[in-house]
């Protein structure tokens, strides 16, 4: 089975930009997927060219492919339109940045649903212009398991539109297992969120890959038998220090290759 394995910068979120990604790229990790740093975005809608190439500079000096930021509509603070405008903004921003996906989040609360469903839907043409693929990951609410994953899937029909599974978040949210319910939606998945998790629903997911409750030699298997074979990204660690997340990084780097490798 062959994978693009990749590392988000969230474990060192509390630390640099430089410092996550020197993390990731001593782990041995060559792709990252990109969320906000110390509370700030590494590009925004508003980012200038300049901007741009400065981040791509600092992602080449580690050998690092940039490949997918976690952004979608701000509906939370702004009104329908105005999100849908700045989020296009941002997916120039991001494919100037050489990105490839924009994994989704969805929505918690049912009386925004629609709202949600009709943002995607008005962003979905011009990802495909740009070469850019919006994957929705399970994270409660409206993508809470994969019979919500599936019907997402149904209501765009859309090339630009696939999944991102999370088996991490199906155990945090739902309580489920992960193993149970990806083969519901394994054909439309088209990327992964490599997070484990202990205590259940609502229980930890900061922890290493392997040393939870998810079963990766099952998930790899049957993401294997439905031909599946695009990128994963790390997402969560345990660890605290610099040192001990850098050590986290790669043992889940070894731990998940040797997955990979067996199935």
């Amino acid at each position: 089975m062959q994978i693009a394995l990749g590392c988000q910068n969230r474990p060192w979120h509390q630390y640099t930009l430089e410092e996550a990604l020197a993390g990731i790229a001593a782990a041995g990790f060559t792709g990252v997927g990109l969320i906000p740093q110390q509370g700030k975005w590494a590009f925004t809608a508003d980012s200038s060219d300049e901007d741009i190439e400065a981040l791509r500079r600092l992602l080449d000096s580690h050998r690092l492919q940039p490949e997918m930021a976690i952004r979608q509509p701000n509906l939370w603070e702004l009104p329908e339109a105005r999100a849908v405008s700045a989020f296009l903004r941002e997916m120039d921003r991001g494919k100037a940045l050489g990105l490839e996906y924009f994994i989704l989040t969805g929505m918690s609360h049912e009386d925004r649903y629609e709202s949600w469903f009709r943002a995607i839907g008005a962003c979905l043409d011009r990802a495909a212009e740009l070469g850019l693929q919006l994957l929705l990951k399970p994270h409660g609410g409206l993508s809470a398991l994969a019979a919500d994953l599936r019907g997402a899937i149904e209501r765009f029909h859309h090339p630009s539109f696939g999944i991102c599974y999370d088996p991490g978040n199906i155990l945090y949210y739902t309580g489920e297992k992960p193993e149970e319910d990806l083969p519901g939606i394994v054909e439309h998945v088209r990327a992964m969120c490599i997070k484990d998790e202990v205590g259940g629903r609502e229980g930890e997911v900061m922890i290493t890959p392997g040393t939870g409750l998810v079963d990766f030699p099952r998930i790899f298997t049957i993401l294997r038998e439905a031909g599946f074979a695009g990128p994963c990204w790390v997402e969560c660690l345990g660890g605290e220090t610099l040192a001990e997340i850098n050590d986290e990084a790669r043992r889940a780097q070894q731990f998940i290759t040797e997955v990979v490798a067996a199935v």
